[in-house]
């Protein structure tokens, strides 16, 4: 039975466990009972003990009856003990000042005791139903908490309502920018349902049934919220009498309830929103801070190398000419990695951004990546391997192709002179490892981790840290992890990604 229900039946059951012609009968009943007793025993009591007699007649009137029925046997007891025993007896007359007080305080105490239990029972009532409204209440709050966003928050509450209470509703949700309200019901929309949501957000007060504002409408509907107008909870009433108090007060905790977490969802956004633009305001100006030293040196060996060019072309000397040459092109070459690494590092900075994956051959991934490499660093010593029968893996090829990029500029740059880099893909269990492995000066001491933080890379490496910060990022936003190891000699960069439960059938589109 549903809270609404129960409060219904609550509100019947003041009255006592009989209602109507049974009660009036039970009235009636307990009186003669009494009566009866009285005879019984009339040669052998007083009429004080008589009327103690009718007076726990009517103490069961009033525990079992409805307040009209206890009165009416309190009158009736009255009655039938004036008439039966107080002299003179079989008439309404009454002999005496004592006989008089003793009607009179019986009727006074009968009154009285049914005023009393009326009035306890009202009390309990009210009790029993401010627990079920309370009850109530926890309940859709635990409901809502399992929930993040607003949209999610709103079907909640009212599938809820829709599965707990006899009431039908609908939520209207202010949307993003204003304009349409977003509706969300468990039945169709009836005639002005939007204004008057808009009416009761505007205003910041309820309307409708039982309402002072436009009380002939044939629904309730209040505001979620006092503050910003966020929302409003609509509930068809097509019933000739009002909503009473009660159920109107339920109904105001409900909606205030809803809009409440409704709040603290769209603040939780917020806040999520401003962290993520925080960070990401920050990342871009670690990055900054970081390019304005690293440019310096690639642009002042350009620039220093150009003008020896220009300035004593005729007096240098065939090796001079093509040292300062050289030196131009790695010059050059690091620029151009470092502009490539940048224009990641400005995509993915900029949210919302998605991966474009495909599958992708884990053997030609690595050919790409070692001609592009070839293309940049053409007297590298570099060996690739891939271990036979590799699975295809789900990833973005340009992406993966950068990390492998970058990890090995980043190996032959400071590993030193006639440093040699291997590539090395193989399987390992569900996932695919590309290893990265030079013999080198090795890793700076301290923690590895920071190697893959700008400005701790940049510490560490004599570099801007943004191609292993980056690394770290393309590969996460994969689903896979990056590590750095010491090795002898030498250091190591693993890469792990995720493959696929299932890869692409022969000839399927990759």
């Amino acid at each position: 039975m549903s809270g609404a229900a129960q409060g219904a039946r609550a509100s019947r059951d003041v009255g006592g466990g009989l209602r109507g012609l049974p009660a009036a009968f039970a009235a009636l009943a307990l009186p003669a009972a009494a009566t009866a007793a009285c005879m019984a025993f009339d040669t052998q009591v007083s009429e004080a003990a008589k009327a103690l007699a009718y007076l726990l007649a009517v103490i069961a009137a009033a525990t079992w009856l409805p307040r009209w029925a206890g009165v009416l046997a309190s009158l009736l007891g009255v009655t039938a003990l004036n008439f039966f025993f107080v002299p003179p007896r079989h008439t309404f007359a009454v002999d005496g000042v004592e006989y008089w007080f003793t009607l009179s305080v019986l009727l006074a105490v009968s009154l009285l005791l049914n005023a009393l239990v009326g009035s306890l029972r009202r009390r309990r009532a009210e009790a029993e139903r401010r627990g079920r409204d309370a009850i109530e209440l926890a309940a859709l709050a635990s409901v809502l908490a399992l929930e993040q966003g607003p949209d999610a928050i709103a079907r909640q509450a009212v599938a809820w309502w829709r599965a707990h209470r006899d009431e039908r509703c609908a939520l209207y949700l202010q949307a993003t920018g204003g304009g349409a309200l977003q509706r969300i019901a468990d039945g169709e929309a009836a005639r002005d349902e939007e204004g008057a949501a808009r009416w009761a957000m505007e205003h910041r007060r309820p309307l409708g049934a039982g309402c002072a504002d436009w009380p002939a409408l044939q629904f309730w509907c209040t505001p979620l919220n006092d503050a910003a107008p966020i929302g409003a909870w609509l509930v068809p009433w097509t019933a000739s009498a009002a909503p009473d108090a009660a159920r109107v007060r339920q109904w105001r905790a409900l909606a205030a309830l809803v809009g409440q977490r409704l709040e603290r969802a769209a603040i939780a956004a917020d806040a999520d929103a401003a962290r993520a633009r925080a960070e990401a305001e920050a990342q871009r100006n670690a990055v900054l801070a970081s390019l304005s030293h690293d440019l310096r040196t690639p642009l002042t060996v350009l620039l220093g190398n150009a003008s020896l060019l220009r300035e004593r072309d005729a007096d240098l000397l065939p090796a001079q000419r093509a040292s300062l040459l050289a030196g131009l092109e790695h010059e050059a070459r690091d620029m151009v990695a470092m502009a490539e690494n940048i224009l990641q590092s400005a995509r993915f900075s900029s949210p919302p951004w998605r991966l474009r994956t495909q599958w992708e051959s884990p053997e030609e991934l690595l050919g790409a990546a070692i001609a592009r490499l070839r293309r940049r660093w053409p007297d590298a010593a570099l060996e690739a391997r891939a271990e036979p029968g590799l699975p295809p893996v789900q990833v973005e090829s340009g992406l993966v192709l950068q990390v492998m990029s970058n990890l090995v500029d980043n190996a032959l740059r400071h590993g030193g002179p006639g440093v040699r880099v291997g590539i090395e893909v193989t399987k390992r269990d569900d996932r695919l490892r590309i290893a990265v492995r030079d013999d080198g000066k090795g890793l700076p001491p301290g923690d590895l981790q920071r190697l893959f933080e700008p400005a701790g890379s940049a510490a560490s490496r004599d570099g801007t840290g943004l191609g292993l910060s980056l690394c770290r990022r393309l590969v996460q936003a994969h689903g896979g992890s990056i590590e750095a190891h010491r090795a002898a000699p030498g250091a190591e960069f693993v890469v792990e990604l995720p493959l696929a439960a299932a890869a692409p059938a022969e000839g399927a589109p990759r």
